[in-house]
């Protein structure tokens, strides 16, 4: 075996045990640490943007003070609307996502209600797929959310 050989067989060694190490700190398999790096660098390179979605200018639907509401998914039962949005908060210009219900008035104007959203099993799932349709999850979300299950 020449020396260029020994050499590289070394490196990938070092490189494995680096990974094995930083893998059970991090408590992340090796695929996800390899995948992650690759996308840093991919993005370092501006090969892609992971954040074009968000660069893109996107319609208000509704303005507080609080936030502005940029998309709504949601689930109308009765005089309750349960729904999950894409806000901006503007103290800190970031984009959330807010689980939030609304009820409706004798106007038939909704407001909302300052309280943890309640629903069950199916009705989130219901919620979720029109938050989906209705775009207020970026695809990078999804493709993580879709990693996770």
């Amino acid at each position: 075996m020449d020396e260029k050989t020994r050499l590289n067989l070394s490196l990938s060694q070092d490189i494995d045990d680096a990974l094995t190490n930083l893998a059970d700190k991090t408590k992340m398999s090796k695929n996800s640490l390899i995948n992650h790096a690759l996308s840093k660098l991919l993005v370092d390179f501006k090969v892609i943007d992971l954040h074009k979605e968000t660069n893109e200018k996107t319609e208000i639907l509704k303005s507080t003070e609080y936030c502005d509401l940029l998309k709504q998914g949601r689930l109308v039962d009765g005089e309750t609307v349960s729904t999950i949005e894409r806000i901006t908060v503007k103290a800190s210009g970031e984009d959330e996502i807010r689980f939030a219900y609304y009820k409706k008035n004798k106007n038939d104007n909704e407001r909302l209600i300052l309280r943890p959203l309640d629903i069950n099993e199916n009705e989130l799932l219901m919620l979720f797929a029109d938050a989906i349709s209705k775009n207020v999850f970026t695809p990078d979300f999804q493709r993580k959310l879709k990693a996770i299950l």
